[in-house]
């Protein structure tokens, strides 16, 4: 029995040790960032954003667009593979890309009143 609840002790320990690694990881993106989102396809143009990361979650600091607030949010991984949703009024936006520690890039595709928009996005350590 005691070797029982040992091995289960032991096997809750090792699980919490697993699942915590990726937050910690993700750790090192910590910080103040800036972002720019830039339309490739679509008519919503360059939109700056201030972000800043949080254990591995993602969230805006300043920005907006067509005279709404942007709020972002989204989780940076251990390796840097980075997931964003936005929200500025009725405009949404999703994107996906990667950080190191210095700066960053991905795509973005989102919707809004005047149709479809896509592009790319770079972030930079402020």
């Amino acid at each position: 029995m005691i070797g029982n609840r040992m091995c289960k002790i032991s096997l809750a320990a090792a699980l919490a040790m697993i699942c915590m690694t990726p937050l910690a990881n993700a750790a090192r993106f910590d910080g103040n960032w800036s972002m720019v989102a830039e339309t490739t396809r679509g008519h919503c143009g360059f939109i700056e954003i201030g972000l800043e990361i949080v254990r591995g979650r993602i969230y805006s600091t300043r920005g907006s667009f067509a005279f709404y607030p942007i709020q972002l949010g989204g989780r940076v991984s251990g390796s840097g593979q980075a997931r964003m949703n936005a929200v500025a009024g009725p405009r949404i936006a999703r994107g996906i890309g990667r950080f190191n520690q210095i700066s960053g890039s991905g795509t973005w595709a989102g919707r809004g009143p005047s149709g479809l928009c896509s592009g790319v996005w770079t972030a930079n350590r402020s």
